[in-house]
């Protein structure tokens, strides 16, 4: 054997990579942006807890009021308790005790409402996102294979854990800041009117295009905060799929391909960040420079006062005193505010996406009216059905059938003809482009799918195990069942004797997929978990394809006594699994082109004929 060329740098490397640029750095355009409507959707989410959020905006006005409080008692000390003219005010130690107790009280009445809405705000904000995750992956588990089928696994879990993780991070750091900032703005700018209203004016006149700007920037910041979304999504879903596809990887060594491809996308993705980071950057000098701008333009009229001889005529020392204090926590609380637009720009960002998942229509509704699907004997009716995956583009055209209950109805023929396509429509995993699909005379599509997919039993091509223990596993399909129920199962398709080999017996651990077992003891447990949930339309993907011959044999006597009085439908292209079915189908490109039993197909030495012959 010669050594296996490489390609870097080659024609066929910059082709692989051209193909994954194709998969990969498509970005995903978002139907909506985020608007009002999205904002008031958010805020829904506390609706259950009005009792939390009514104690949380009151505990933050209260902290908000104390915590300015302690001005006002300086003022009272300066004015009333300091010596006026060299003569000390009478009762001046006793007010001075009274005012310290006050201010000492006032401050930590401050610190406990701080902490008490910071620990209330923090539960709320863990359920309200609690409530918005359970939101998400409901409405994931609902959508039908065509979502799936047009993204990578990536770019949907990035959904799920990394936006909501930053939006529960606004809610729970971000928010409580913010709202307590823009009280404590509103209290000092009303207490200021009281005594100077222009320097209440000039706070205003300073804050006002200040704000405007950081708005503006906080919109660009949105923009392309919306890009590096979409590089990071991409980033995210290669990774993703490598990790799954990990094995192929190394079996075709495309470790260094893939490395290039991922130095890529991250590359992209840092160039997105970096062009982001510059309207970040923006936030920390313009807020901390309209903080100086409003502190100087404090001091300015108080020395102004000074000059012109207001003090004492118009304005106290501790009036200015208190005047000056509340300008500079006007000021901290606007630096705050203004910080916090850039969480608030990525929080809405991450919204968009969130709310794009939730509000993607599902291709397979049930009806208003949808009933309960009986199945009372296991008639199934195909009339004149026509499916395609891309509008368009007809995979399945015309095809009509009628299976008679409890028949076993075997699909053959070459690969990519539509077998698994027409197994699938049965469960409704997908939703036909016209015609009908009747199960005892009932139209699949006027019957609820908890209903449906109860009474029709899939084993898929692909077998599918989690990571737990066996038991658990063959229990999936049906979570009530006993033990001794599942042992059962295991019995019946043959895979008691080799899970008792196993260290822990029904309790061993498997690692998600199952990757320590053989083939065909996943196809076998998968076999154990659909019996267990007993249906009464049985559909068998390639079940017996990683099976050995001994144990092939022993699965077909358990098809005379498992699939008994079922209907069932089996797709196989070991050949000699299916002569014992009452029907054989043989399905090409064209649709069905022959049916019959094994021996009527063979009599007839057709297209299924010459399959046996080539087998």
């Amino acid at each position: 054997m010669g050594v296996m060329p490489t390609f870097t740098g080659s024609r066929w490397t910059r082709r692989c990579l051209s193909v994954s640029r194709n998969l990969y750095y498509e970005d995903e355009l978002l139907e909506e942006k985020f608007n009002g409507f999205m904002l008031k959707r958010l805020v829904s989410y506390a609706a259950d807890y009005k009792g939390d959020y009514i104690k949380v905006i009151l505990l933050l006005v209260g902290s908000s009021f104390l915590s300015l409080v302690p001005a006002a008692i300086n003022m009272k000390i300066i004015n009333e308790i300091l010596p006026q003219d060299g003569i000390v005010p009478k009762g001046a130690l006793s007010l001075s005790v009274f005012f310290l107790s006050m201010w000492i009280v006032l401050s930590l009445g401050g610190v406990i409402a701080d902490y008490i809405s910071s620990k209330v705000s923090i539960t709320l904000g863990n359920k309200i996102i609690c409530n918005l995750r359970e939101d998400l992956f409901r409405k994931l588990m609902e959508l039908s294979f065509d979502y799936y089928d047009s993204r990578p696994t990536g770019k949907i879990l990035i959904r799920i854990t990394n936006y909501t993780d930053e939006v529960a991070n606004f809610f729970i750091n971000d928010m409580t800041r913010v709202v307590d900032s823009i009280f404590i703005m509103i209290i000092t700018i009303v207490c200021i009117c009281f005594v100077e209203i222009r320097m209440a004016a000039m706070a205003v006149l300073v804050s006002i295009p200040l704000g405007l700007l950081m708005w503006v920037i906080a919109r660009a910041l949105h923009k392309c905060m919306r890009v590096e979304r979409n590089k990071q999504s991409n980033r995210t879903a290669f990774v993703a799929e490598d990790i799954n596809g990990l094995e192929v990887i190394k079996a075709f060594n495309r470790e260094a391909l893939n490395d290039e491809i991922f130095s890529e996308l991250s590359d992209k993705f840092h160039k997105a960040f970096m062009h982001s980071t510059r309207y970040r950057e923006l936030f920390f000098p313009l807020s901390h420079a309209g903080v100086r701008i409003l502190c100087t333009v404090a001091m300015y009229l108080t020395a102004l006062f000074i000059i012109t001889n207001h003090i004492g005529a118009e304005l106290s020392l501790g009036v200015l005193v208190i005047i000056t204090t509340y300008m500079q926590r006007f000021s901290y609380a606007m630096y705050v505010v203004c910080q916090r637009l850039q969480s608030i720009t990525n929080v809405t960002s991450n919204v968009e996406r969130i709310f794009e998942v939730l509000d993607t229509e599902n291709e397979i509704a049930e009806k208003m009216d949808a009933k309960e699907l009986v199945v009372t004997e296991g008639a199934l009716k195909f009339e004149d059905v026509t499916f395609s995956y891309i509008s368009g583009i007809p995979v399945l055209q015309n095809i009509n059938l009628q299976v008679e209950p409890g028949q076993m109805v075997a699909l053959v023929g070459p690969t990519g003809a539509g077998k698994t396509t027409i197994v699938s429509l049965i469960s409704r995993f997908y939703d036909i482009d016209s015609g009908k699909i009747l199960i005892d005379g009932t139209d699949i599509r006027d019957v609820t799918l908890d209903s449906l997919r109860n009474s029709v039993g899939v084993m898929m091509q692909d077998t599918f195990l989690f990571r737990g223990e066996i038991i658990e596993n063959i229990r999936f399909s049906k979570p009530e069942a006993t033990d001794e129920e599942c042992i059962e199962a295991a019995k019946k398709v043959f895979a008691h004797d080799f899970i008792m080999k196993k260290p822990s017996g029904y309790h061993t651990v498997i690692s998600s997929q199952g990757t320590e077992l053989s083939g065909g003891e996943r196809q076998l447990l998968s076999f154990a978990r659909l019996i267990l949930k007993d249906p009464d339309i049985i559909i068998l993907d390639e079940a017996t394809s990683n099976i050995d011959t001994e144990t092939e044999k022993l699965i077909q006597k358990m098809f005379s006594t498992v699939l008994k009085g079922k209907t069932s439908f089996v797709i196989a292209h070991r050949l000699s699994t299916i002569k014992n079915a009452d029907r054989i189908l043989y399905v090409d490109d064209n649709g069905i082109l022959e049916d019959g039993s094994h021996e009527e197909l063979m009599q007839k030495k057709g297209l299924y004929y010459g399959l046996v012959q080539k087998g």
